[in-house]
């Protein structure tokens, strides 16, 4: 019997009624819940099984994209023939900006990451508001260039005449060796 009259009645009475709610709350679960199939059981894996593949979908249509965007963006050219092909671009990209190309030094190619950096250092000279422009005019894409490092310095204190040192780099996918296929007999064929 349930009774609230004495302290160890109502604990107990507690107790009753706390496993009487568990009771009841178990028994409307049981009620309105369905338990889980087999067929809901391999449609919930087909699902998730789908949800991957559109992820993966997805990932690989980035990547074909990516390596789009990087194919435009790295020469074609033979890695000595980069240097005088960037040089040409540079040179006419500061006579057009008003601005005295003082030297340019092409450095050794580097095996990074499956590609051939060319990097090559700048100095140029003239107004500041032309160097501005000149830095932007290397972001255009079709010159293939990245700007690495930029270091202006003021070259008259009485003008706005600066001059500055511009570390770029030309990247070039690496060319892929054929495989050397063995024979039996243990010798290489090409």
């Amino acid at each position: 019997m349930i009774s609230f009259r004495t302290r160890a009645e109502s604990g107990a009475s507690v107790a009753i009624i706390a496993a009487i709610v568990v009771l009841v709350l178990t028994a409307a679960i049981m009620v309105f819940v369905k338990p889980p199939t087999v067929a809901g059981m391999v449609a919930g894996k087909a699902k998730a099984r789908d949800e991957v593949q559109k992820q993966i979908n997805e990932l690989k249509a980035n990547k074909k994209k990516l390596e789009g965007t990087l194919a435009a963006l790295q020469w074609d050219l033979p890695i000595d023939q980069i240097s005088p092909k960037a040089l040409e671009s540079i040179t006419e990209f500061a006579r057009k900006d008003h601005l005295k190309l003082i030297g340019f030094r092409p450095q050794k190619a580097v095996e990074v990451n499956g590609l051939n950096q060319v990097p090559m250092l700048i100095a140029i000279e003239g107004s500041f508001p032309s160097l501005t422009k000149f830095l932007s005019d290397l972001q255009d894409p079709k010159l293939k260039l990245g700007t690495g490092t930029i270091q202006i310095a003021n070259s008259d204190p009485s003008t706005d005449t600066v001059s500055a040192t511009i570390g770029m780099v030309a990247y070039r996918q690496i060319d892929k060796k054929p495989a050397t296929k063995v024979q039996t007999n243990g010798k290489k064929e090409n």
